[in-house]
């Protein structure tokens, strides 16, 4: 691949406990694309922005998260517009997404504990472990694809505290190892024509975080449909749109495109089972390896 490769990637959380709703399960991941097409697909995605409200009005997966957004602007009656069309709105975006050459990689790990006060002192743990698992497939990736920059966009983290993200994409770059000293078999960021920092900005100004943020939306009810055998998800049947993109497709997502803490093997059965009976099974083999 010739020129830029970005991942966009964002973080989510949710809880699989049945005491309370702490999240017990960090996600972090998005999809990479090459710059051309993500020209072209944040044209497409803004067209079918502007047939609802404007093609700058943001979206993510829990769009009532950005009510308040839409209300400081001025500007809730995009907001009402947006709410009432979002089935729609998603769909499209989804069907859009799916004619580019994207590759989705979403890391996931699961708490051990269930014990509340130790899950809120654990997450900022969890989350670096997810971000460094994701950003070590982003590098075989790049390997694979040998653009001539590779970069990762992420979103303004929480309470703006970036310094976990910092210091491992740091130790990944410099020495080729994260802070727990676990070797990027890829080799060294450096050596693999990546950015020497991450990118960050504010995702509802960015079409293309926005979209990682609804992908990542969708994976994770698909996640809690996989792990918790629940029905009737919006999230899981959108995501079938998309399914292919995901980096490892048909027989290797388990690892490639979704990466699954390596103590969660109970998790990883289940989503393996799971996507392999809503994404595989209904097709016919010689269309999935033609």
């Amino acid at each position: 691949m010739s020129g830029v490769m970005r991942w966009f990637a964002d973080d989510s959380d949710l809880s699989m406990l049945s005491t309370h709703n702490t999240p017990d399960v960090v996600l972090f991941g998005g999809f990479t694309i090459g710059f051309k097409d993500e020209l072209c697909l944040k044209n497409d995605i803004e067209a079918i922005k502007a047939k609802y409200a404007d093609r700058r009005a943001p979206i993510k997966w829990n769009f009532k998260d950005l009510e308040k957004d839409y209300i400081s602007a001025n500007s809730h009656q995009y907001y009402k517009m947006m709410k009432d069309n979002m089935a729609d709105i998603r769909k499209e975006i989804f069907e859009a997404a799916a004619r580019y050459d994207i590759s989705i990689i979403v890391s996931l790990v699961k708490s051990y504990s269930s014990d509340k006060d130790k899950l809120k002192k654990q997450k900022d743990n969890l989350g670096r472990y997810v971000f460094t698992n994701g950003l070590m497939r982003f590098a075989y990736q790049a390997k694979d694809d040998q653009p001539a920059r590779a970069e990762l966009v992420m979103d303004w983290p929480t309470k703006s505290v970036s310094k976990p993200y910092d210091e491992e994409y740091a130790s990944a770059y410099n020495k080729g190892v994260c802070v727990a000293n676990n070797t990027y078999d890829a080799g060294r960021l450096c050596s693999l024509n990546f950015s020497d920092s991450i990118l960050y900005t504010r995702m509802k100004h960015s079409t293309m975080l926005q979209l990682a943020d609804m992908i990542v939306g969708a994976t994770r009810e698909f996640i809690q449909m996989a792990v918790k055998d629940e029905k009737d998800r919006h999230g899981p049947k959108l995501l079938e749109l998309l399914a292919p993109k995901f980096r490892g497709y048909p027989d290797k997502v388990v690892g490639r495109g979704l990466v699954i803490g390596s103590g969660n093997s109970e998790i990883k059965s289940l989503v393996g089972s799971k996507f392999k009976e809503v994404y595989l099974d209904c097709i016919p083999p010689w269309v999935l390896y033609d």
